[in-house]
């Protein structure tokens, strides 16, 4: 009987609102989704991750988890996948809340 893969994630970071765009400060970076780039999110489009001076640090997508329906938003930076929850998310661009937890993902 072989095992089951596990999953793992870590606490890495916060996200917050910027603007009308989102930040996120992971392990002493900043990192941001431009406000431009929401609405291309939202439609299931790939957005890049742009670091305070506008240089391209990585990708960010909506990835479906346990069904279509529930989704969390991903981000690929640096070599490693940070995931902020898809209802943490809308709380931070509707202004419902001020932060949400950044985790890094770790398959094992």
């Amino acid at each position: 009987m072989g095992k089951a893969p596990c999953i793992v994630y870590t606490r890495a970071g916060t996200a917050r609102r910027s603007g009308r765009g989102l930040s996120m400060d992971i392990s002493g970076s900043r990192y941001f989704i431009t406000p431009e780039d929401i609405p291309p999110l939202l439609f299931h489009r790939s957005v890049e991750v742009v670091d305070p001076a506008g240089e391209r640090e990585g990708t960010a997508w909506l990835s479906p988890i346990l069904g279509p329906k529930k989704q969390e938003l991903t981000a690929l930076i640096q070599q490693k996948l940070y995931v902020v929850g898809y209802r943490d998310l809308n709380r931070i661009l509707a202004g419902k809340a001020q932060i949400a937890p950044v985790k890094e993902y770790h398959p094992h």
